[in-house]
């Protein structure tokens, strides 16, 4: 998701020029790395036994979702933005593009409640065999 000045929102509305946000988005377990602060850890496994190593210098943001328990303990589970990458950077440009179409192109699970209601844009994480609904920044653990 990109954020604009007003003035240049409605300008690139008005010329018809607005490109398709890409979504960025993770969700998963995090936790610092201990020796180099320049990092943070990330998880989107099931269980916290295989962690990525995400430079602090490619995230645009972090929300702390809630804690979640993993086996004995517990870890942050929280929403990744990734920032766009520089035009120029043709591999990491290709890389996030690959990315959010993957991310796009997901067969989107639906749940079904009472009302039988489904929510398009969001996931179904599992950490510790426990089911989370995660959508728009939000989670909640499914009973």
């Amino acid at each position: 998701m990109r954020t604009y000045e007003p003035s240049e929102f409605i300008s690139q509305l008005a010329a018809n020029e607005l490109v398709e946000p890409l979504d960025l988005t993770l969700y998963g377990l995090v936790k610092v790395d201990e020796k180099d602060s320049s990092v943070l850890y990330f998880s989107s496994a099931r269980s916290c036994e295989q962690w990525i190593s995400i430079p602090v210098s490619l995230i645009s943001s972090v929300s702390h979702i809630r804690n979640v328990k993993c086996k004995d303990h517990q870890h942050p589970l929280a929403k990744i933005a990734l920032i766009e990458p520089n035009k120029d950077d043709a591999q990491a440009v290709l890389f996030m593009q690959l990315f959010a179409q993957a991310k796009a192109s997901a067969p989107t699970r639906r749940m079904a409640k009472a009302s039988a209601m489904t929510r398009q844009g969001c996931e179904i994480l599992e950490f510790d065999d426990v089911p989370y609904l995660c959508c728009d920044g939000e989670c909640w653990i499914m009973l």
